[in-house]
């Protein structure tokens, strides 16, 4: 990996926490959920803190967590695409874009992710992940440029709010994953995948 590049871009690229979810599918705030002794939003707050000048998190209320800056979502309901448009907005691109549920996400996937925007995609609207086994995008670990914010703002006037059908293929650089690399993808959404957590590789903040 070119350390370099992804430290070169660190005072241009701002980070973005989503935590607007109701959470409703869980049955308790998701935000609020602690592993090892930090909530889901310390800890990724505190990834991309490691590569961002600044980071806020995005969500339905504004918290008073010490030391986290929270932006409040101008279009809530419709899923992270309010957050992203709302984040685009008042701070402008690019923005790194991480979900707040997700526990096993570690540095060398977020430096690589910057590395190929750095290298391939500043001049597209959109960085992401795509898992070869099924094609899936991963569009809450990206980097969306500035220049996505007409087509977001486009696909949610005309009542899509899917992120990947907001911004066409062709607009966006894939960086493929194999079967090895889908646990660092494992999000929260169901009791039962806070049993499964003792199951996924633990990820201390800070640590590769």
């Amino acid at each position: 990996m070119n350390r370099m590049s992804v430290s070169l871009d660190k005072h241009k690229l701002r980070a973005i926490v989503l935590a607007g979810g109701k959470s409703s599918r869980l049955g308790r705030d998701k935000t609020r959920v602690r592993i090892n002794g930090l909530t889901m939003v310390q800890n990724t707050v505190a990834l991309a803190r490691e590569f961002c000048s600044s980071t806020y998190v995005v969500g339905q209320r504004q918290d008073r967590e010490k030391g986290i800056l929270w932006m409040l979502d101008d279009i809530p309901g419709i899923g992270p695409m309010g957050g992203i448009i709302t984040a685009l907005q008042n701070l402008g691109g690019p923005c790194l874009v991480l979900a707040c549920d997700l526990p096993c996400l570690k540095k060398s996937i977020i430096s690589r992710l910057i590395e190929h925007r750095n290298r391939k995609g500043r001049d597209l609207c959109m960085t992401a992940y795509v898992q070869q086994r099924t094609g899936h995008i991963e569009a809450l670990v990206s980097v969306y440029e500035q220049a996505s914010l007409d087509l977001l703002l486009a696909s949610y006037r005309q009542g899509c709010y899917k992120l990947s059908r907001a911004i066409p293929a062709e607009l966006r650089l894939h960086i493929p994953y194999g079967p090895d690399e889908e646990q660092y993808f494992f999000n929260v959404n169901y009791p039962e995948d806070l049993k499964k957590m003792s199951l996924q590789p633990a990820r201390a903040t800070g640590t590769e």
